[in-house]
């Protein structure tokens, strides 16, 4: 590895003593994209004078506006560009598919998704004032990446893992949330797009969430999807035992955790969400928070549970899901078996889909109410 990168930074070097960079380095082809206007208008664009299509693919939330993937229109100087608007202010991903082939970032873009089947790219909207998930001149916590090797799954693992403000120099124990991903999503996910530390260090130094740990692990069996078979299916009960007995001890034996079951939380977004409400109901002896964003659960399970036992053990339990989310009507299932059952939780519908703005929103409003 060492190897390939120094060989790497000497060809990159040997151009720029030359002065001649090869075709796909040349920054004077770089666009600017995306480019967000002061009406909140958006361009796209793109270098890529030999296609003969390029196709705007964009979040639920782009969708709203453009209703379908969107053809971006090609000038004399091979650039193609779109602009599409005005955006409310919020958070975007998107891509481009170039002569009917997947979806791939806009090279001109550092800003990224990174998913198991590839990355997308991603950009904020500004709103009138900063929201949550802006960064701000605040305390910050930092993102530690841990490794461990999990004898569950006989391979090697990730987890990512907030500390609030202050951590590294002080003795305190804090309590511990435990968010989840998305289907195709990786345990980066809550942070590099999810903005979930951003969103904890504004909420903190606000006095609007209590100070905590956040633990996100990975959340699919398998590593990587295999194009050339289907991927093997992810194993409920598999992710369950290794957040219980792999995960969850980890974190308890190298950080500063409080261990008891009031100060322990789980969430999830999507997938997430289902991993979320079946591990919280499993485990009401461990856990007193539970979330669902844009995901229901099992119902049956649900079904087949005590209400005064779920009210006595239960703190928060929490739902959320968009109106124009394609499960919307399994998550309000969930809301309505809860409201029959007099099980005692907050519903939270709101606009728009499957995407990354709900998601943001729905945690900044999950935080403040965990350990209080």
């Amino acid at each position: 590895m060492r190897f390939l990168f120094t060989a790497a930074l000497f060809a990159a070097t040997l151009y720029a003593q030359r002065g001649v960079a090869p075709y796909y380095e040349d920054t004077n082809n770089v666009p600017v994209s995306p480019e967000i206007q002061a009406d909140r208008k958006v361009t796209f664009r793109l270098f890529a004078p030999k296609a003969s299509e390029v196709v705007l693919m964009g979040s639920p939330g782009i969708l709203e506006f453009t209703k379908k993937p969107m053809p971006l229109q090609k000038d004399d100087k091979g650039v193609w560009s779109l602009t599409i608007g005005p955006l409310p202010a919020g958070f975007y991903t998107y891509g481009y598919a170039i002569d009917g082939g997947l979806r791939m970032p806009d090279p001109s873009n550092p800003n990224l998704e990174v998913r198991r089947w590839g990355a997308t790219s991603s950009f904020i909207v500004p709103g009138g004032e900063k929201s949550v998930i802006e960064e701000r001149r605040v305390p910050h916590g930092t993102v530690h990446v841990e490794f461990y090797d999990s004898k569950n799954l006989d391979t090697e693992r990730m987890v990512y893992v907030y500390t609030p403000p202050g951590y590294e120099t002080g003795k305190v124990k804090y309590p511990v949330l435990y968010l989840l991903h998305g289907n195709g999503q990786i345990e980066a996910s809550w942070t590099w797009t999810g903005r979930a530390n951003v969103i904890l260090d504004n909420l903190i130094a606000d006095s609007k969430a209590k100070p905590m740990i956040v633990v996100m692990p990975y959340g699919h069996v398998p590593r990587e999807i295999k194009t050339a078979s289907p991927p093997p299916a992810n194993d409920p009960g598999a992710i369950e035992k290794e957040l219980l007995t792999a995960v969850k001890p980890m974190v308890e034996t190298k950080y500063r955790v409080l261990t008891d079951r009031l100060h322990r939380a789980i969430g999830g977004l999507s997938m997430g969400a289902g991993q979320s409400m079946s591990i919280g109901l499993h485990n009401l002896d461990q856990f007193a928070y539970i979330a669902a964003f844009s995901g229901g659960g099992n119902r049956t399970e649900w079904e087949k549970a005590d209400p005064a036992m779920l009210n006595q053990k239960l703190k928060v339990l929490w739902i959320g899901c968009g109106t124009e989310d394609p499960g919307y009507n399994g998550v309000k299932g969930m809301d309505d078996l809860l409201t029959k059952k007099n099980v005692k939780h907050i519903w939270n519908q709101s606009g728009g889909g499957h995407s990354w703005p709900n998601w943001q929103v729905y945690l900044s409003k999950y935080a403040p109410l965990l350990f209080q």
